[in-house]
Formats: structure tokens, sequence, C-alpha cells
């Protein structure tokens, strides 16, 4: 007999429909065959799926043929554990083929029968409603991803059996508990930094305008203390932002099981020993990376020249574009990537301090690993320097509060000009919302003879004092916020 289930496949932030055909047969020499491109993870559903049945006491029929269908994508993951399992029950009369094709089914399957939770829940869930499917069996600890999308009801599935009561009669067990409330993390003050103007000014600029920012700098003077408080001065993720953070949390496995959406901001500060594929996904299963994974929020590279070169290089399309592909023989994948990148390096191998004793080619070398392409993308370079005694001893500085009621000011008056945040126009935008007066045209030429600017970096320029007009409240880029943007910008490695 022939029966099928509704399955999942995760492609990417997207799941695409698979129908789970089931064909059994008795009184035959036994074989279990799974066709319709699966990966080995797939096929040794086999052995799961046979003990997890044979458990419940179910008999295993003697010939099973299971199909995934369209056989023309790659089927990755033992996300169809359950749904092979339910399948076969049903082409062997044990569960009404009806009710199964009113849900989707999503889950591994242990060999005593549990059902385990997979990634890409919450994607399934939303892909379940868009093809009108009333609810998705899965493991209790998916649930609360599901019960993220309104109009899919979560079936937790402790057991096979409990797939099976719904199926039969419409029993729920019970479901496991509310998802917790996260309390507020602890966001670090930017008080807690003390001297460094400059830097906590362009920390602001970077903020107000999504740019990417690069310190320069000795061990101990605040680097990673300030990439760490930039999150603070953000202002919350909307709504959409929320549910595009949690998709990228579900695909790579990274959410908690019962949390409700993602609110906070992501911070990724991956190590320098990190691979290409780490930081921008990849893998058998083309996974997100760092990058992705820090959209709408910031991704801190500390020891940048100590990073991969092929990892840094991997970055610069990515970083310019806010969207990455990850393109394999089987197929690709699109993410997201809006993510604001700071990044953190010493000045030389032995880190600038005092009786430092690199001569000039080791200080060359040393920035050399990190190729200009990369850097001509960092919009704003600060070079910080030991604060003076005085300055670490004296009145506290001012606040994180105070500084993000500045930058969600800016990005407000970004927002009514109808476009993306400065750090994101594009060239038509650039033209038009970062028009100079003659003065400022003036300063510009200067400048390209001068500092050798490229044209990314001309753009770049005119993007940071946009953003630096937008939070002194004007709408006219003056010389002054022009004059503050191409210093930033000569002074990251200068």
């Amino acid at each position: 007999m022939l029966a099928s289930a509704l399955g999942f496949a995760i492609h990417g932030i997207d799941a695409i429909p698979v129908e789970v055909e089931a064909h059994v047969l008795h009184g035959f020499k036994s074989a279990f065959t799974i066709v319709g491109l699966p990966d080995t993870s797939v096929r040794e559903a086999r052995d799961r799926v046979r003990s997890g049945l044979e458990t419940a006491e179910y008999a295993f029929p003697s010939r099973v043929v299971v199909n995934l269908a369209p056989a023309t994508v790659k089927k990755v993951g033992a996300g169809f554990d359950l749904a092979i399992a339910l399948a076969i029950l049903a082409a062997d009369g044990e569960v009404p083929r009806p009710a199964l094709r009113e849900v989707g089914v999503l889950g591994e399957l242990g060999l005593d029968g549990t059902v385990r939770p997979v990634p890409g829940a919450l994607i399934a869930a939303e892909l379940a409603r868009r093809i009108g499917l009333v609810g998705v069996l899965c493991a209790p600890e998916s649930c609360a991803e599901v019960a993220l999308v309104e109009g899919i009801a979560p079936i937790p599935c402790h057991v096979v059996e409990d797939a099976l009561a719904f199926l039969r009669r419409g029993e729920v067990r019970p479901a496991p508990a509310p998802m917790r409330q996260l309390a507020a993390r602890d966001v670090p003050d930017l008080a807690d930094v003390r001297g460094q103007p400059l830097a906590r000014r362009a920390l602001e600029i970077a903020a107000a305008g999504a740019h990417n920012l690069l310190f320069v700098g000795p061990p101990g003077v605040g680097k990673s203390m300030l990439a760490r408080r930039l999150p603070g001065i953000l202002p919350p993720l909307t709504p959409e932002e929320s549910l595009e953070v949690t998709r990228l949390q579900s695909v790579a496995g990274t959410f908690f099981p019962g949390d409700g959406l993602v609110t906070e901001r992501p911070f990724r500060a991956p190590h320098h020993s990190a691979t290409a594929p780490a930081l921008i996904g990849g893998g058998a299963d083309l996974r997100p990376g760092e990058l992705s994974l820090a959209n709408h929020g910031v991704l801190f590279l500390d020891e940048l020249p100590e990073f991969r070169r092929d990892a840094l290089e991997a970055l610069r399309g990515p970083i310019e574009d806010g969207r990455l592909v990850i393109a394999r023989a089987r197929g690709s994948v699109a993410y997201p990537c809006r993510t604001a990148v700071v990044a953190a390096m010493n000045p030389c191998p032995c880190g600038g301090a005092a009786g430092c004793t690199c001569t000039p080619e080791r200080r060359l070398a040393y920035r050399r690993r990190v190729s200009g392409p990369l850097l001509d993308r960092m919009d704003l370079g600060v070079r910080l320097q030991r604060p003076a005694a005085e300055v670490l001893r004296g009145d506290r500085p001012e606040g994180t509060a105070e500084v993000a009621d500045r930058v969600r000011a800016a990005l407000e008056r970004q927002a009514a000009r109808g476009g993306p945040p400065n750090g994101r126009l594009e060239p038509a935008r650039v033209r038009r919302d970062c028009a100079l007066d003659e003065a400022g045209e003036a300063m510009l030429r200067r400048a390209i003879d001068r500092m050798g600017l490229s044209p990314r970096g001309v753009d770049r320029s005119l993007r940071v004092a946009r953003t630096i007009a937008d939070l002194a409240g004007t709408d006219a880029i003056a010389t002054e916020h022009l004059a503050e943007a191409l210093a930033l910008r000569l002074g990251s490695v200068a």
C-alpha cells in the first residue's frame, strides 16, 4: 500500500515542502530503500526508523520503499525521520491518511522511538502556514519555535505514539512549559570607557549610520570594550528584524529551546583561528556563518591581522552587499548579512607597548596581512592611545543612554528620507542624499588628490559625512561634517 506525509527541506532561511511517500509490501525479502536524493544522514534514517518503530512494538513491513519528492532537491539531516515513520505506518494501515495530510512533520527519531528537535522548526512552520496546514508534529523542544508562527499549532510528540494518538483520536499530550521570558541582558555601559573621545565619537557615528569601523591601538586601551558597547547604543530590533534574526538562529541550531523571538541585537566575536566557512557559512548543509549570525547586529573581529587571509577576503563582497550567497556544486543558498563590522588590531606584532623594538619593515609586514581592499571597506578608522592617569581616575564620562538617544534621532532622520541607513546607501542615493555645496566640493576634490581616495572611498566618506550631519540634526552636509568624515577615514592606520 502507498501513503505519504509532508516533511520539510530547510534551504537557507526558507523551506521546501517534501512529499515523503512510502510503499510497503509484506511477505517479500526484507528491504528498506530511501530514494529522492538523500544524503548520508537521511539514508541512515533506515536504522533509526526501524529501531524506533520496533521499540514501539509495531511490526515493521518486510519491504519498504520511501521516496522523498521532489528528487531534484538534496535532502539533508535527520529531520525527515518522523515523517518517514508516519508515512510507513499510514501505508500499513496504522494511521488514517486524511489526518496526515493536514499537518507537517519534522523531527529526528531516537532508537527508542523518542522524537528529538532539529534545526529550522520556525522556517518549517512558516511554510506550513503558507501552504494551508493546521499544525506541525514536532519534538516538544521545537514547539516554542513553531508557536511563533500565528495560525500554526505546535503538536508536541515526545515519542512516536504521541503522533499516532493525535492522528487517530486528536489527542495531544500536554505541551511543554510556556517559553521562558528572557531576562534583559546587562548591556555594558559606554561610561565604563574612560578617555578615548575620538574612538567614542567614531563608535557613535558607526551606530548612527551602520558604518564599518576599525580600531588600531596597543593592548588594553579599550578596543574590545568599545566594540562590546556598540549593541547597547543601537535601537531595539524591529519586529521584522527580530523574526529574521530568529530564523537564522533556528537554521544554525543556536535557538535555545523555550526561547521566544530574539529581541536583542546579536554580537558575534569569532576567534581569529576561524576558517572562511566558519565566518561566511558553508559545510555539508550550507549553514550560516558568523557574518550572517550577526545580521542586524555586530561582528567583532579582534586581532584582525591574525585571521586567515582567505577568511578575511571572503568577507569583502558580503559586507558591501549585505547579502551572502554560498554556492556549491549541489546548489546555493542566500543569507542576509546586514551587519556592522567592527575590527581591532595592534599597531605592530608586539602590540605597540612601551619599549617596542619592531622595525618599520616588521610593522609594514604586519599591516599588510590585511588587504587594502578590505581596509577600504572600513568607513571609519581610529588610532587609540593610552589615556593619562587623570583621565582614568577622573569623572564618569557620558553613558550609553545619552548616546543611544542621539543615535536613534539620527536613524529616524534617515528613515524619514525613505532610504536605508547611510552606510548602506546605493550610489544613486549617495548622489542625492549626500550632495555638497561649493565649498564641500572643493574640499572633497583636494582630499581625493591628497589622500588618493578610491571611488569607493569617496562614496563611503560621503556616507559618513551624511551621518555626521544627521547626528547634528541638519539637512545639509557642511564642510565641518565632511572634514570630520575625511579625518576619521585618514586616521585608520596612518
